[in-house]
């Protein structure tokens, strides 16, 4: 039985793939932030320019853009001189054609001072027009886009460098290329801003357009204290940016929160409806009720319903007040502890029951009508099913709550309410809960119902769905709903109706994004099917139009770890490391992973990408990453060394190898054991050849890093992990315990010799021991964060159960 929206079917292969190949990015020059960017700069600066550029974005005719070009003093000269590059077909086009003129410029004899002005320096107009209408895949944003910004457009100074930065700031952040963004913030802060209050409240607004992440919001804390330093005001506007669920983190909620209160901001009704969904998303309850009482106030100054307090259901409280969407914000907050959040509830239950049995002039407030609130999305005038439904969140995080308990909450409200008939927020609650414990079986059947119903199906609710297949082990119906729903975002954003008239929700943006696509590797990961996982990472663009954040790198890694581990466990799969032969792949990557996933189980052999080892390939991937977008790291040596090697020993199946070695060798060509013995050896203070795709949406983070060190210490690689830890110093990430623990406990394996040794070592003469001498290097980085005993015993416990035989398995 397929547990899918609609029946599964077979496509033809090479046309599924064809469509797939043609598959891009939504263009960049609809962006709606970006114009308005351009439209506020014209009004702000004044700068004719900006009206040339809005002319730029189709061809015309010379008369046609005469007009324009006189109001910004550009002789006409100029432009036929740069004619071609600002309607190049592409970006790629535009760069080489710039480089040729510059090229040309270099050329010309000193004399010719004019000419190679004109020629070497790239017009603001110019650079403009290409970032406005050009930028219209993630390659383009990746390679042509960095280029104009960093190398070309140079002679840019303080009056059109900072629009420049912030144009290609809304690019990068369209397709969530996190990397450059760095470089671009030290760039704008380092220079003198013509405009301050338009331009630094523009940066962070385009700094917004990213997903949320630890780096993008440091990025953003870093221009907040800029502009405190400078005094420069920080718009009611870009609060209300800066504090989008896409972007918003709890400690920049935070920063936003002292901010406004330190600069004497009044917060408009926005403000508080974000703050007070922040803090209740993150289950901070003070903060919460500290809000909720900030609604309360500014509902009765402005004559505007006035929600319940926090307190309602404590006993001798303030009743005052009447069911609001701020209530429901509110019972959020209580997602950690169930008892109050149903006590809560039911409270607001007994308020609105005597609410209704008496005359609506008897309602206690300012006004006796149900103002409406413009702040708030619709009216509401009792407790309904988003009450109820966040409520139920905090039962589905209680672990106390049983499986059967939390299935007959959902089911009683169901049946017997028709007020609070489930919505399909209340079908993704109770699903996550059940994942959460486990009952997969119990979750497909409301999955079942789901489809059943006549809801939409939202993002949300199409992650939970992928994730119950997969769990349930129907991984491949998973794959076949994820892209489904791929299909129809490609072809239409208005309401869709697929095979068997499900109706999906029209998106917003997009249904399938990479928090989506993480959420299904993961999923494959508890599975235990890692080799899916590298075919998904292989075909992640082609397939998704998206690239992978940390998070998606974070399971690659784990995947590595974990398909190593699997074939060490097997004789099989040892050998099939030995006697692999390269194979040909299927022409079209979803056939490929259909086809892996028809087997319930996994195969015997997962360790196996590109021909190589898993943990060989994920390694590299990650050193690309570091030593292509950090060149910086070149430079950074290993603080401590090792003392023996660990490489192949480690393996509990060495002697087999060994023996296999013995076998293979004889009957193998020179020339091939030779190019087999290379895959493992490498120099680990050189980078590899420079990748095609750089991974520029990829910033690694602390957990990035902890798995990267364990795939080390399980690839028999521990001798990096001390470059490793001085390539997070370098990038100034700070480390947690955890990760220095595991770190210390796979180095002690190549680095002491034994403790009679390493005693009488460091009796002797001090450092010595290179274990010490890392422990001493690690305690100078981060003080009193270094790891305790405990810690080490802590770490060593975790990395003897990542060794057992039963890790990874769900």
């Amino acid at each position: 039985m397929q547990y899918l929206v609609f029946s599964l079917h077979r496509r033809p292969s090479q046309s599924t793939f064809t469509r797939l190949y043609q598959r891009t990015y939504s263009s960049l020059s609809g962006s709606k932030r970006l114009v308005n960017f351009a439209k506020q700069a014209s009004i702000i600066t004044k700068d004719p320019v900006w009206d040339l550029v809005f002319q730029l974005k189709r061809e015309r005719k010379d008369e046609q853009i005469h007009s324009a070009l006189e109001s910004c003093n550009i002789p006409f000269l100029d432009y036929v001189l740069w004619k071609h590059v600002v309607h190049s077909p592409n970006l790629n086009t535009a760069i080489s054609a710039i480089e040729q003129s510059q090229g040309f410029g270099n050329q010309l004899p000193e004399g010719s001072a004019n000419a190679r002005q004109q020629t070497l320096q790239l017009p603001a107009w110019v650079a403009f027009s290409l970032l406005c209408h050009k930028v219209r895949t993630a390659q383009d944003a990746q390679d042509g886009l960095l280029r104009l910004t960093f190398k070309h457009s140079w002679t840019l100074g303080s009056k059109d460098r900072p629009a420049l930065l912030i144009l290609s700031t809304h690019a990068l952040a369209h397709f969530d290329i996190l990397t450059p963004m760095r470089k671009i913030v030290e760039q704008f802060l380092a220079r003198t801003i013509q405009f301050p209050a338009f331009h630094f409240n523009a940066l962070l607004r385009g700094l917004s357009g990213f997903t949320r992440s630890e780096e993008a919001a440091n990025l953003a804390v870093s221009v907040l204290e800029a502009m405190s330093a400078r005094e420069v005001p920080l718009w009611l506007d870009t609060y209300k940016s800066l504090m989008r669920d896409r972007f918003v983190t709890l400690q920049l909620t935070k920063v936003l929160h002292t901010k406004m209160v330190h600069e004497g901001v009044v917060p408009t009704a926005e403000h508080l409806e974000a703050f007070l969904r922040i803090f209740s998303k993150h289950g901070a309850v003070q903060d919460s009720q500290e809000y909720l009482r900030a609604i309360r106030r500014y509902c009765v100054e402005h004559g505007l319903t006035v929600p319940h307090g926090p307190d309602v259901h404590l006993r001798g409280a303030d009743l005052t007040g009447t069911t609001h969407p701020a209530n429901t914000l509110y019972i959020g907050s209580l997602r950690h502890d169930c008892a109050s959040a149903f006590h809560y509830l039911h409270k607001l239950l007994q308020l609105d029951a005597a609410h209704n049995s008496r005359p609506v002039t008897t309602v206690p407030g300012p006004s006796s009508r149900h103002a409406s609130t413009k702040f708030w999305s619709g009216t509401k005038t009792s407790v309904d099913i988003f009450d109820w439904t966040t409520a139920l969140i905090s039962a589905a995080n209680d672990k106390r709550t049983s499986t059967s308990t939390l299935v007959t909450l959902f089911e009683r409200a169901r049946e017997r309410t028709k007020q609070f008939r489930p919505t399909v927020v209340t079908y993704t609650v109770v699903l996550r809960g059940l994942l959460f414990r486990g009952a997969f079986d119990e979750a497909l059947k409301i999955w079942n119902q789901l489809l059943d119903s006549d809801l939409l199906l939202d993002r949300k609710a199409l992650t939970v769905g992928v994730q119950v297949l997969a769990r349930a082990g129907q991984p491949q119906d998973a794959f076949y709903l994820l892209n489904s729903f791929m299909d129809a975002q490609r072809t239409s954003s208005h309401p869709t109706s697929l095979p068997n008239d499900k109706h999906i929700a029209p998106a917003v943006h997009h249904w399938i994004n990479i928090i989506v696509i993480n959420e299904f590797m993961v999923s494959l990961l508890r599975i235990r099917r890692p080799d899916v996982i590298f075919q998904l990472w292989d075909h992640l663009e082609q397939l998704y139009s998206v690239l992978p954040n940390e998070a998606t790198l974070n399971i690659l890694l784990k995947a590595a770890v974990l398909a190593t581990k699997m074939d060490n466990e097997s004789v099989r799969g040892t050998f099939a490391h030995l006697f692999h032969t390269p194979t040909a792949e299927s022409s079209s990557p979803i056939d490929l992973i259909m086809e892996q996933l028809q087997s319930e189980h996994p195969p015997s052999v997962v360790g196996i990408w590109k021909d190589r080892r898993a943990g060989d390939v994920a390694r590299d991937i990650f050193r690309t990453i570091m030593y292509g977008n950090w060149k910086r790291l070149l430079d950074v040596k290993a603080p401590a060394s090792v003392v023996h090697s660990k490489n192949a020993e480690a393996t509990p199946l060495y002697p087999l190898v060994e023996l296999a070695k013995s076998i293979a060798i004889p009957f193998s060509t020179r020339k091939d054991r030779d190019a087999q013995l290379k895959v493992i050896p490498a120099d680990v203070h050189s980078p590899e050849k420079k990748p095609y795709h750089p991974y520029l949406s990829i910033v690694p983070t602390d957990l990035t890093f902890s798995t990267y060190i364990q795939l080390l210490g399980f690839t028999g690689r521990a001798s990096e992990i001390s470059l490793t830890l001085a390539w997070m110093r370098a990038l100034q990430i700070n480390p947690s315990r955890n990760t220095l623990s595991i770190a210390l406990v796979f180095w002690a394996e190549v680095s002491l010799h034994g403790p009679l040794f390493e005693e009488w070592a460091e009796r002797r003469k001090k450092g010595e021991s290179e274990y010490g001498r890392l422990v001493r290097w690690m305690t100078e980085w981060v003080g009193e964060e270094a790891p305790t005993e405990s810690d080490i015993q802590k770490a060593l416990r975790a990395v003897a159960k990542m060794r057992d035989s039963s890790f990874g398995r769900s």
